[in-house]
C-alpha cells in the first residue's frame, strides 16, 4: 500500500457522498479545481462508480473518474483555476458589467469575430469590418442592475438537482434602486436573460450578452496581441475594457464579549452629530461622525424633548440618528448552549446568539415594501421560525425583475439559505446597511457574512464549496421577526 491518494476536483460540481455508493445522501460538494486528500491510497468501494470512491479526510466519499482525479506528488493533473480565498472579504475578485451588450464568449474571440461583436479594429485595415458597423453600441456607464443569464459549468459539466439555485431573490444595485431601467427597443421591447442568449443566427463562439451592472467572478486574464480578456470563474471570456473592478463595503459588525456587550448604538443618518455638555449643563455640537459609526450605549436621557443615547465617553448621540440594538430572550425552542439568528425587520439588525449570549451583533439590509398596491415592487422578507437549509461558498444569483429588468450576480458570497430561495449573503453592490435594500434575501457587509458563514452550522469543512445539514448536524436555527419596511 502507498500513501494517501490527493485527490482534484475535475467537474465544476463535485457531489460528497455520506457513504461510497451513488445513492447516499449528498452532504456537499466542491467546485472544480479543488484539492483534498484521500484516507487510502485505493478506492474503498465501486457502488454506482466504475473507478471507485475515495473516502476524504474532511469526511464523506467522491467518485474517482467521474468527479475527481487520484493523483500522486505536488504536480497537478489539469490546470487549475483560481480557487477561493476564504480569509478575504470576497472569495473571489469580481467584476462589474460598464457596457450594455457587451458579448460573452465560450472562447477568446478571432480578430474577426471580435470584430463582428465588440467593433475591434483589425490591425492593418482602415476600418473595423462590415459586420463590426452592425455591432451593437458599447456606451461607457457605472454599473447599474444587480448582475445575466445562469452560466454554462466549466468544461461542459452541469452540477446535479442538487446544486445551488440558480434564481434567488437579491437586491439591486443604486441605479437600479433609483428606477434607472434597462434600455428598449421598438421591436424586441426590454431586455430579459432569455432575449439576452445568442441567437440561432449568431456565430457558435457567442454564449450571451450582459448589460450594464451585471457581475461577473473572474479568473484570470488573457492577452491575445492587442485584445485583453477575463476569463470568468464559469469559464467563460469577457472583454477586460467591459469590466470594472469590485471592491464591497468595508463596513463590519461587532463581535461580543465580556468587553463590548450590547446595547450598542449605530448611526445611520450621514447628517448624524455627536455632542457634549458644557459647564452649564447646556450641548455643545462637536464632530459629525461617520456614517456607521459604532458606540455602546451606556444610558439615555431626554432633552428638551429630544432623546439621546450617551457612550462611555459621555458623548450624546440623536437616538433618531441611531439603530439600537438591544439583546432579547432566549427562545423557548433554542437549547441553552444552541446557536441561534435574530433578525429585526423593523430595525435592519441581527444577533447571533449562543443560548443567552449574545455573540455578534450587526445592521443588515432586508426586503422592502416600495408600493403597496403594487405587488411587483414588493419585496417581503419572510418571518418566522426557520433553520439553515444549506450553505455555499458561493452562488450565482439571477432574474428577471418585473420593475428593474434582469439581473445577474455571478458567485455571490457566503451564501446561507434558510427559507426556498432566501439566504444570509454578501451585498458587495452597496453600502446601505441598517436600511431594507434587498429583493427578500438578508444583506449583509462581506466581512459580515464571511464571519456568519463560518460560524453556522453546517460547517463546511476545508477545501468544499458546500455543505447540507443532517440530523446529526442541523441547520442553525433562525428567528425573522417584525414588518417589511417602506423604502
Amino acid at each position: 500500500m502507498g500513501p494517501p491518494k490527493r485527490l482534484f476536483a475535475k467537474r465544476f460540481v463535485v457531489n460528497v457522498r455520506t457513504a461510497a455508493d451513488a445513492e447516499a445522501f449528498r452532504m456537499g460538494y466542491l467546485r472544480g479545481g479543488a484539492v483534498l486528500r484521500a484516507r487510502t491510497s485505493g478506492p474503498v468501494g465501486d457502488q454506482g462508480c466504475p473507478g471507485g470512491w475515495y473516502e476524504l479526510t474532511t469526511g464523506g466519499f467522491a467518485c474517482s473518474g467521474r468527479d475527481v482525479i487520484a493523483f500522486d506528488g505536488n504536480r497537478l493533473p489539469e490546470v487549475q483555476s483560481a480557487q477561493p480565498d476564504v480569509s478575504a472579504p470576497l472569495p473571489y475578485a469580481y467584476g462589474y458589467c460598464r457596457r450594455d451588450n457587451t458579448p460573452v464568449y465560450r472562447n477568446v474571440p478571432s480578430n474577426e469575430e471580435a470584430a463582428r461583436y465588440e467593433g475591434f479594429r483589425i490591425p492593418g485595415t482602415a476600418n473595423a469590418s462590415a459586420d463590426a458597423e452592425q455591432a451593437a453600441p458599447h456606451g461607457e456607464v457605472r454599473a447599474a442592475s444587480d448582475a445575466g443569464t445562469r452560466p454554462p459549468t466549466a468544461a461542459g459539466a452541469r452540477p446535479d438537482a442538487g446544486a445551488p439555485p440558480a434564481a434567488v431573490p437579491t437586491s439591486p444595485t443604486e441605479a437600479a434602486e433609483a428606477g434607472e431601467g434597462q434600455p428598449e427597443t421598438e421591436d424586441a421591447g426590454p431586455p430579459t436573460l432569455g432575449t439576452l442568449m445568442a441567437g440561432e443566427d449568431d456565430h457558435e463562439i457567442l454564449m450571451r450578452r450582459m448589460m450594464r451592472g451585471f457581475y461577473v467572478s473572474l479568473d484570470r486574464e488573457f492577452r491575445v496581441g492587442p485584445r485583453r480578456y477575463w476569463r470568468t470563474q464559469q469559464n467563460e471570456y469577457v472583454p477586460h475594457a467591459s469590466l470594472g473592478m469590485v471592491r464591497g463595503s468595508d463596513f463590519q459588525g461587532i463581535v461580543l464579549d465580556a468587553e463590548h456587550r450590547l446595547p450598542v448604538g449605530w448611526v445611520v443618518s450621514r447628517k448624524g452629530q455627536a455632542f457634549t455638555r458644557r459647564e452649564d449643563g447646556r450641548l455643545r455640537g462637536g464632530r459629525q461622525p461617520d456614517y456607521h459609526n459604532h458606540f455602546f450605549i451606556v444610558g439615555d436621557e431626554e432633552i428638551r424633548g429630544e432623546r439621546y443615547f450617551r457612550d462611555v465617553d459621555g458623548v450624546l448621540y440623536r437616538a433618531r440618528d441611531v439603530t439600537r440594538l438591544d439583546s432579547r430572550p432566549r427562545p423557548d425552542a433554542v437549547g441553552e448552549d444552541e446557536k441561534w439568528i435574530d433578525v429585526d425587520l423593523d430595525l435592519q439588525t441581527l444577533i447571533a446568539y449562543e443560548g443567552d449570549r449574545p455573540v455578534f451583533a450587526t445592521l443588515v439590509s432586508t426586503g422592502r415594501v416600495r408600493n403597496p398596491d403594487i405587488p411587483e415592487r414588493n419585496h417581503p422578507t419572510p418571518t418566522g421560525e426557520f433553520r439553515i437549509t444549506s450553505k455555499h461558498l458561493a452562488a450565482t444569483m439571477d432574474g428577471d425583475n418585473a420593475i428593474d429588468g434582469p439581473y445577474s450576480i455571478q458567485d455571490v458570497p457566503w451564501v446561507m439559505y434558510f427559507e426556498l430561495a432566501y439566504a444570509f449573503h454578501a451585498a458587495f453592490w452597496h453600502d446601505r446597511f441598517g436600511r431594507p435594500k434587498s429583493h427578500g434575501c438578508v444583506n449583509m457587509a462581506p466581512l459580515d457574512a464571511r464571519w456568519l458563514f463560518q460560524w453556522t452550522d453546517p460547517q463546511v469543512p476545508e477545501g468544499w464549496h458546500g455543505a447540507y445539514p443532517t440530523e446529526e448536524r442541523p441547520g442553525t436555527r433562525v428567528f425573522i421577526r417584525g414588518e417589511t419596511p417602506r423604502g
